[in-house]
């Protein structure tokens, strides 16, 4: 594991060799500061499987869409993971947070887009030709807000009413994924860091 200091975020990368699976615990409240002991804005970058049952699920829409199709509606064998929790906006704002959730989308769809994979996205969902890449979502607790992304690597495991590809087979390499990762972080954290930036300096009318 290491820890990656960037403005007021604190970047925790866990050891990629060592497979976390996604389980729905990672986006409670205070995660990282009860597993690192780490507090205020943190980025949890791991690399490991999912798989949530409906009632670990946050997204109501999902749950009742595709309930009906599998008792495992969201899973996989290898996903990138970036869990951020924010305690910055007080009370938590859930609508903010898919705000933000958007910037960090798009932040991973220009680092793609350097590596010449042409990408498009829906709301937070990012598809090529056809095929998603990834899960979303935003939550808030009573005193923090959080994110969620998992990025495929592979497409194994993926549920088969998802028509799914991954970073693999888009012609990334298993060496890169982690600067990747860490590439989407610092830009996740210069653009929050830069609106900032642009309210302090702002005059109100």
């Amino acid at each position: 594991m290491k820890k990656v200091k960037k403005n007021q975020y604190t970047i925790i990368v866990e050891d990629f060799s060592t497979p976390t699976t996604y389980d729905g615990s990672q986006i409670a409240s205070r995660f990282t500061a009860e597993r690192y002991g780490v507090f205020g804005e943190t980025i949890l970058i791991f690399r490991g499987g999912m798989k949530l049952s409906p009632k670990e699920m946050i997204d109501i829409k999902d749950i009742v869409r595709e309930s009906h199709l599998n008792e495992i509606l969201i899973s996989s064998d290898d996903s990138l993971h970036l869990i951020i929790e924010e305690f910055d906006i007080q009370p938590p704002n859930m609508e903010l947070e898919y705000y933000r959730l958007q910037i960090l989308v798009q932040n991973v769809i220009e680092v793609l887009r350097s590596h010449k994979i042409e990408i498009s996205r829906k709301g937070t969902d990012m598809y090529i030709a056809g095929k998603k890449l990834n899960v979303a979502i935003a939550t808030t607790s009573i005193s923090s807000s959080k994110i969620h992304l998992g990025i495929n690597i592979t497409s194994s495991g993926i549920p088969t009413h998802v028509n799914a590809t991954s970073l693999l087979e888009l012609g990334i390499k298993q060496e890169d994924i982690e600067n990747i990762a860490l590439d989407i972080a610092e830009r996740y954290v210069n653009e929050i860091s830069k609106i900032k930036e642009d309210v302090s300096k702002t005059r109100s009318i």
